[in-house]
């Protein structure tokens, strides 16, 4: 079992992209996703600029009480790391799910995920030159598993905001309604404009992060365009990229920077697959 708990916290910490969860990087096999609805326009339609508040975007996701999504995220130049996910959530129960597949170098993370009630499960399987080298499952309480997985990695402090990272931490790959929601908080510019019947915002965004490790100040500079297709208001396309910088004040030749291309669907459903019934009963 601690070995099954040592793997999670090795794979989450690896596919994670945001910096919630891994104090020193940003924080499951799947079925296909159905892919959500998309908003195709065609070269002959008219274009009109128009005003659209980012307030009004982030006051629309905020009510949001269930969806699905999926998502491509790649690093940039393509090769070094590559997630595909699929999730959904539905606020109004409490329950969520993530089916998350992350390839980097000759290494393939298979692993499922969902919340509901008071429980958590996790399975994963790791694949290395197409051999599997590790695999397991656990069904937990959200307390045992923030203690056994996450107590002491994490930036978290308990397992209520463990919870609440759960279902909205701004995580391209695990949630990308309230990354975006996040990205827009800290939009330099905003333009919109009306194609057909869509309405297509594009966007500049900076976002500097500081936590501290140890007594070593870590600083993290997220900088990036996004474009969002809407339908009122809330987004169900979206392409973003992103420039993330990250530095330790104090150390010379700390700085690193990394580049990376999100692409994500959503459909405001929540539609779990059949293991997520099976699991929860």
């Amino acid at each position: 079992m601690k070995r099954l708990f040592s793997m999670i916290l090795v794979i989450l910490v690896a596919v994670s992209t945001s910096a919630c969860v891994s104090k020193e990087s940003s924080t499951q096999s799947t079925t296909q996703a159905s892919t959500p609805p998309t908003n195709k326009s065609s070269d002959s339609l008219t274009t009109t600029q128009i005003k659209i508040d980012r307030v009004d975007i982030i006051n629309a996701i905020e009510k949001v009480e269930k969806y699905g999504f999926t998502v491509q995220y790649s690093t940039i130049p393509e090769g070094n790391t590559q997630i595909t996910s699929r999730g959904g959530f539905d606020y109004s129960k409490g329950d969520a799910f993530w089916e998350i597949i992350s390839k980097g170098g000759n290494f393939v993370t298979y692993s499922n995920e969902t919340v509901w009630d008071d429980s958590v499960y996790y399975s994963a399987l790791v694949k290395q030159d197409n051999e599997i080298v590790q695999k397991g499952e656990v069904t937990s309480t959200i307390e045992d598993y923030f203690e056994k997985v996450l107590k002491g990695h994490t930036e978290i402090a308990t397992p209520e905001e463990f919870r609440q990272w759960l279902f909205k931490g701004p995580d391209p790959v695990r949630n990308p309604l309230y990354y975006v929601r996040d990205i827009l908080t800290n939009a330099n510019s905003v333009t919109a404009i009306k194609e057909g019947s869509n309405y297509v915002v594009t966007f500049t965004f900076t976002k500097e992060e500081r936590t501290r490790i140890n007594s070593v100040q870590k600083v993290i500079v997220t900088q990036g365009t996004g474009k969002l297709w809407l339908q009122n208001n809330l987004p169900t396309k979206g392409e973003i990229e992103i420039t993330r910088t990250t530095s330790y004040e104090g150390l010379e030749e700390s700085t690193t920077t990394s580049n990376a291309r999100i692409e994500f669907e959503i459909a405001y459903t929540y539609q779990p697959p059949e293991w997520v019934a099976e699991v929860t009963g």
